[in-house]
């Protein structure tokens, strides 16, 4: 239990090199999980930090990258971090459970892999309240609009879950069926849960515990 920098990381000095905080000691099944945050990050009281917590004390193996800027982020920062994340993985491969902005991060990592021909190294991913891609917000405009590259999630589709909620402020109920539908994945509303995040009253998630031994990590 510890911080380090994963290896491969540190190209000759690069700056915004990444240091990841990596916990547990037995190795998960289906790879190593990547908690992937959104804007501004997931701060004191996030259900990502909640499965954070509960991964290190289950002994499993994630990865939680502190991605460059998440206060003003730029979508090749946050890709080239989460593709050296990938890269760093080796062939255990990796388990994305992102939040917000980091969904959008996550589709055009996945995008651009595909298109350089990169080894298929995701295993599955738990996109939870995607943003709009039509989302009016200045700070995130170079993620949008979403590439969506059904090619790039062919691999993992059948172990990919959008989750959203019919009254979040980001993005409508017919927008996270619709992403869903065009990566090939599923999807589920959960009722009245806003953006899924600390101010909609959402702490504690045991469902992203659960969806994780679904797909086998766990």
């Amino acid at each position: 239990m510890g911080k380090r920098v994963a290896p491969g990381l540190d190209r000759g000095g690069r700056t915004g090199v990444i240091v990841l905080t990596l916990m547990g000691r037995a190795r998960s099944r289906g790879g190593v999980i990547v908690i992937v945050y959104g804007y501004e990050g997931s701060g004191a009281g996030h259900w990502q930090r909640w499965l954070a917590g509960e991964l290190g004390v289950q002994g499993v193996p994630f990865v939680f990258p502190e991605l460059p800027d998440p206060g003003a982020p730029e979508r090749d920062a946050w890709v080239r971090a989460l593709d050296d994340v990938v890269e760093g993985a080796g062939d255990a491969g990796v388990i994305f459970v992102c939040h917000s902005l980091g969904c959008i991060a996550v589709d055009h990592l996945l995008a651009a892999r595909h298109a350089r021909g990169a080894a298929e190294r995701v295993h599955a991913a738990l996109l939870v309240a995607p943003p709009s891609p039509y989302l009016l917000f200045e700070p995130i405009q170079s993620f949008l609009p979403p590439p969506r590259a059904r090619a790039a999630w062919a691999a993992l589709a059948s172990r990919t879950l959008v989750v959203g909620s019919d009254n979040d402020e980001h993005a409508g109920a017919e927008e996270f069926e619709e992403l869903a539908r065009a990566i090939g994945a599923r999807c589920r509303l959960l009722p009245g849960s806003g953006h899924l995040n600390t101010d909609a009253g959402l702490g504690p998630w045991p469902f992203a515990l659960e969806w994780l031994r679904s797909v086998g990590a766990l």
